[in-house]
């Protein structure tokens, strides 16, 4: 179950595709994408698996101009007149047709190709006659991580909705830095949301992962902004307190993944609003002894993992938390830690000062593929292609790649994520746990 294949180039989703998913990531609204139909059909598949909505399955439902029979992100169907002419006759009509859907929040977004043309969106905003809040991304950030787009496309969002100035509300606070793209986000929300009501605080929204128009109007009577990914939020944190108000708390242990980060950042939080995080703590301690001893209780189980190897290949602020609690809880050993985005930050900092004092240096921004692990934690599409490959078990931290059918909401976050990647970990495992 092992691997020591040469080092290959790794292809990661960018800042358009961020954008488009962090604008559908509004439950109540709809996205426009302003171009060509090729740019559009990954990202329709894309946003309907990671977050299915009430939409009927029945294709014939959206055979209207625009739609092309997908229910997510209709596009304006830019050809070559359009490109050298204009493409504003197309948008407008695009508008009119949306709206009879009645969404709360139109967000438009160019394609890389229609950005060059130049037309006019606010104008076409103007002259379609939208009423509702119209949020407009004319130079998606291609080039950038697709945290960094996950970033332009809310910030244009919030910006749209001009956030009215409310009383701020005791022990409340707004979840940033989640995304839809993220595994189990549904469910990770759920998660922290139960963590924080312990403490007696209160999420008005969780910002970028599935709340309503409603929810964001409540933004500006959050006392505090708590930081859930950092790579999602560095930028929608300071932009939020400047425009509404509000501190923000973020965890120098990165995501609350694995019960130790999940703890750092509760107590973080709860202080961040005067709040006590001792029910909080209580919880999760008691869902880590008991995960200890059902780890126990399996037959040779603790034993088998301690030693095993690992990968991950992962933004800095789940790279270090999930790295650490597999070494530090369970007994694992990293031999490839590689962070999707190179760029420097105090997280990547911790991250490869920790590989150093374990002895495991060796392990900083090496190639999963150029090791030899035993499990990997990474995005959809690595964890399809280490399988396929008899390379290891995986995974998926972000971006499934193929439908998924949740009969039993699961979380990757908080204490309930922890037990359940344990769970997770064990069933990749089982080879060497009962062979």
């Amino acid at each position: 179950m092992t691997c020591n294949g040469s080092k290959t180039a790794v292809i990661q989703p960018d800042g358009f595709t961020g954008a488009l998913l962090a604008c559908e990531s509004v439950c109540d609204g709809a996205v426009v994408l302003h171009g060509p139909t090729g740019c559009r059909a990954h990202h329709s598949a894309l946003s309907e698996r990671v977050f299915p909505r009430d939409d009927s399955p029945e294709r014939l439902n959206f055979l209207e101009p625009f739609y092309f029979g997908q229910p997510r992100i209709p596009t304006t169907y830019l050809d070559g007149d359009d490109f050298i002419f204009g493409g504003k006759e197309k948008l407008l009509t695009a508008l009119k047709e949306i709206m009879k859907r009645n969404p709360s929040l139109i967000s438009i977004i160019n394609s890389p190709g229609a950005a060059l043309i130049g037309d006019d969106i606010v104008q076409a905003i103007a002259e379609a006659g939208v009423s509702i809040p119209c949020a407009a991304v004319e130079m998606p950030a291609l080039s950038c991580t697709m945290a960094g787009g996950y970033q332009q496309g809310m910030i244009a969002i919030l910006q749209a909705l001009s956030l009215a100035a409310q009383t701020t509300k005791a022990r409340s606070v707004a979840l940033i830095g989640l995304s839809i793209a993220h595994q189990h986000w549904d469910g990770s929300a759920a998660e922290l949301r139960r963590l924080l009501a312990l403490c007696g605080i209160e999420v008005v929204c969780c910002v970028g992962a599935g709340s309503s128009l409603e929810e964001y109007r409540r933004i500006p009577s959050a006392a505090c902004y708590a930081v859930v990914h950092d790579e999602y939020a560095d930028r929608i944190g300071p932009w939020l307190s400047e425009h509404c108000g509000g501190t923000i708390a973020a965890s120098a242990e990165g995501t609350p993944v694995g019960f130790t980060a999940t703890e750092a950042w509760v107590k973080i939080v709860a202080h961040a609003v005067n709040a006590d995080p001792t029910p909080a703590l209580m919880d999760i301690r008691e869902q880590r002894r008991r995960v200890s001893r059902l780890i126990g209780q399996a037959t040779f189980a603790s034993a088998s993992l301690k030693g095993l190897c690992f990968a991950v290949q992962a933004d800095p602020s789940i790279a270090l938390p999930l790295s650490k609690w597999l070494y530090e809880y369970i007994g694992m050993l990293p031999v490839a830690v590689e962070l999707i985005d190179h760029t420097p930050t105090p997280l990547a900092a911790r991250l490869l000062t920790w590989l150093e004092s374990i002895g495991c240096a060796d392990a900083w921004q090496r190639p999963w593929n150029n090791a030899q692990a035993d499990l990997l934690f990474a995005d959809g599409q690595q964890s399809t292609q280490a399988r396929a490959s008899g390379c290891c078990g995986a995974i998926e931290l972000m971006l499934q790649t193929g439908p998924r059918l949740d009969v039993v909401p699961k979380a990757v976050l908080g204490a309930t994520g922890s037990a359940w990647l344990v769970e997770r970990i064990m069933r990749e495992l089982s080879w060497a746990l009962w062979a």
